[in-house]
């Protein structure tokens, strides 16, 4: 910025608040300097100078009276809350410009005091991430919910016609939770994604309709005390001082601290009598808006809305609010934070880091270059930290079963090793594919441990190529069609298949009732899967098809493949841990076309946890149930268009009918990650180098499930009892075989 000018915040009618911190020129300032600067914040800096005597360069600064609208009437307006801290060329100032409009811009919106003040200590971190800027609305504006609607439209219509690509967010607490609800119903195809705290959407379920407007009549020596006895559970002057003031040198931070003290009565008594009776105006007919005809806007909701809120809020009843608004509006489109203990004024709470709780649930999208990202597709959103720890409470139990171990095999030299360290993915192999081909055990209840492990070890999500029905369609437009239908009876299969598994670990794998069904979708809730109970849509698994085998080929991505699909998922007796697998080389060709690493690996145990007492044959061939399996057999997509071992190798087709099976004493579970076979420069037009990769790649498989099931048995924890009782004794998983 050159020398003398200011730095100036948007607003409505031409309105400013001008601030600035220093009158050096920037000419005159060194690098070094320059790589000093850093940002202020208005709040904070206005209420530490509020307490010193006003200087000439103060007099360039927005005063904390002007912050707070105090002595003005209004309209709303938007200003940034953070400014340079030192003067810069313009040239400087303007590739900072170019660098936050690359980001998403994200709008916040006011609670009751209008100011945003409460929020001030998130605005740091937050500005990291977005564009940020805040909604003021002066004390004596009397702007209806309707026109601060329209006011927040109007900017964010400015903002994308200069960039309309733009993603744009929202953020509001209390009345700008309501608010933000209110933009996103009234004009969802301006928001990108939004986050309320404690949202007023649940004021007319509150007290306030009834008390509120008795708070304004009260006298006006009485009054006074009102917006202190509020100020714990609406602004906090202390907590917002002590937080918002940086730790550092301590004498500093004390002379910060001690000047902040005559600004904090201003901060309680910022609404008047005539604005609260009008703010209270506002979160009614907000709640109209939001909540009329039993939530039907919210049922069609179309933006998605993070929904923070605190157990003990003694205002409005968020803690029920949340689950409410989840209800309505469903699980695809609302995700909840629980906030344990924290009041109605979260944001001001200690500790409190709305940024990591929305990158918990994957609101703010990591660039696809971005080294932390778990997948490199810039079409695949990743699961969230949320997501994944929710899987992970699903398969706890399951894992305290079968205690899964994992072991992996060096390139080099062969040695076989504990954990996937020896296992490549695109983090180590200058961004190439990576394809894992493995034997899929019946009904496959290790899918869950092998998905997580790679995120726990690796990092990445590895994406799973399913079928259909597996991977169906869950609002992320990767799924397939519904197979089930409401008019017609529950199938008998199925019942079957949940009363032989009932009270078993096996139980979570098998298919809901139709009624259980209905009263998910009706909930929100997403279709189930085995990653403990998540659903493999969200975990990046895609159908079954070389147009999708090709798009996670070219992304780079790591990709998990089992070429025996359901044939070899839905086995028949006595055919354990057989492959079932095509006769044309396919996947081979493909991953030489894009150069990648074929890692062969091996899975047992699951398949000795049960026995199979009615298999596809028995079904087809049973005179009561025949007919009706066959019938909803055809009524399942196909994997495969055409199944080359129907035709080539004389073998039955494949077909998704489920086997019965009876729960055994549960085995543990052993995976074992083969050497890779690394397909660089081979040409996948020469047939004979493609099927000799291709016969390597099952053998190795084939090689590895003997190993498994000959090692195990010199496994100290191999039995269930013993395994159980160790782990629960040193609270950390059993130890198993030494590889060799």
């Amino acid at each position: 910025m050159a020398a003398g000018t200011t730095t100036t915040t948007t607003m409505e009618n031409d309105d400013k608040i001008e601030t600035s911190s220093s009158s050096s020129s920037s000419s005159s300032s060194s690098p070094q300097k320059q790589q000093e600067q850093s940002t202020i914040n208005v709040f904070v800096d206005a209420a530490v100078r509020s307490g010193r005597g006003r200087s000439e360069e103060d007099e360039k600064k927005v005063t904390l009276e002007e912050i707070l609208g105090i002595s003005s009437g209004g309209p709303p307006r938007f200003f940034s809350p953070l400014v340079e801290e030192e003067e810069e060329e313009d040239v400087v100032v303007e590739k900072k410009r170019e660098k936050r409009e690359k980001k998403p811009l994200m709008i916040y919106l006011p609670g009751l005091d209008g100011t945003g003040f409460s929020a001030s200590s998130q605005f740091a971190t937050l500005s990291k991430e977005f564009d940020l800027v805040c909604l003021n609305i002066p004390s004596n504006d009397r702007s209806d919910v309707f026109e601060i609607v329209d006011i927040v439209r109007a900017f964010i219509e400015r903002a994308k016609e200069e960039h309309p690509e733009r993603e744009v967010q929202l953020i509001g607490e209390s009345m700008g939770g309501a608010m933000s609800l209110f933009v996103c119903l009234k004009h969802p195809e301006l928001v990108t994604r939004a986050t309320v705290v404690n949202p007023a959407s649940s004021f007319d379920r509150s007290v306030w309709p009834s008390v509120g407007p008795l708070l304004p009549q009260i006298p006006e020596n009485l009054y006074a005390g009102l917006p202190f006895a509020l100020s714990p559970v609406l602004i906090d002057p202390i907590r917002l001082a002590t937080e918002a003031v940086e730790l550092g040198n301590l004498s500093e931070t004390l002379e910060k601290m001690t000047a902040m003290l005559p600004a904090l009565g201003s901060l309680a008594t910022i609404i008047p009598r005539d604005t609260l009776k009008h703010r209270l105006q506002i979160l009614t007919d907000a709640c109209v808006y939001i909540n009329d005809n039993d939530g039907e806007k919210l049922k069609n909701a179309r933006v998605p809305v993070l929904v923070v809120a605190s157990t003990n809020d003694l205002l409005i009843p968020s803690n029920e609010e949340a689950p409410r608004l989840q209800k309505l509006m469903g699980t695809k489109k609302c995700k909840i934070e629980i906030l344990e203990g924290a009041s109605h004024a979260a944001l001001q709470e200690k500790g409190m880091d709305i940024v990591h709780l929305m990158k918990r649930h994957d609101w703010i999208s990591r660039p696809v270059e971005d080294e932390n990202r778990l997948s490199r597709d810039p079409t695949f959103t990743p699961p969230s930290e949320s997501q994944i720890e929710k899987a992970r409470d699903g398969l706890q139990f399951l894992r305290s079963v079968h205690s899964p171990v994992f072991f992996s095999t060096r390139e080099r030299d062969g040695q076989v090793i504990n954990g996937l360290d020896a296992v490549p993915t695109w983090r180590g192999t200058g961004n190439r594919p990576v394809l894992l081909v493995g034997n899929h055990q019946t009904f496959a209840p290790d899918l869950g441990f092998l998905v997580d492990e790679f995120l726990k070890q690796k990092n990445v999500c590895v994406r799973g190529l399913a079928h259909p029905v597996v991977s169906r369609d869950n609002g992320n437009g990767t799924g397939a069609m519904q197979t089930e239908d409401d008019d017609e009876e529950e199938n008998p299969l199925e019942k079957q298949l949940r009363e032989a598994t009932k009270n078993t670990p096996f139980a979570q794998f098998m298919p809901e009732s139709k009624e259980e069904k209905r009263r998910q979708r009706r909930a929100g809730v997403p279709n189930g899967g085995p990653f403990g109970g998540g659903n493999f849509s969200d975990f990046g698994a895609v159908p079954v098809s070389g147009k999708n085998f090709y798009k996670l080929l070219k992304a780079n991505e790591t990709v998990l493949l089992f070429p025996g699909g359901v044939r070899e998922a839905f086995k028949r007796k006595n055919e354990k841990y057989q492959l079932f697998w095509p006769s044309k080389p396919e996947f081979v060709k493909m991953a030489i076309r894009f150069n990648a690493i074929i890692v062969p690996f091996a899975a047992v145990g699951a398949e000795d946890s049960f026995d199979i007492v009615m298999d596809a044959e028995d079904m087809l061939s049973n005179p009561i149930l025949g007919d009706r399996v066959k019938a909803q057999m055809e009524k399942v997509p196909k994997a495969r268009q055409f199944d080359s071992r129907e035709t080539e190798d004389n073998m039955k087709p494949e077909s998704f009918v489920q086997p019965v099976l009876v729960p055994t004493t549960p085995q543990r579970f052993y995976f074992r990650f083969m050497k890779p076979i690394d397909t660089n420069g081979m040409d996948r037009n020469d047939e004979e180098a493609v099927k000799r990769i291709y016969a390597e790649t099952k053998m190795s498989v084939e090689d590895g499930i003997e190993y498994l099931k000959e090692r195990r048995e010199s496994d100290p924890f191999k039995d269930v009892a013993p395994r159980v009782l160790y782990e629960s004794a040193a609270k950390k998983q059993a130890p198993t075989f030494v590889p060799y």
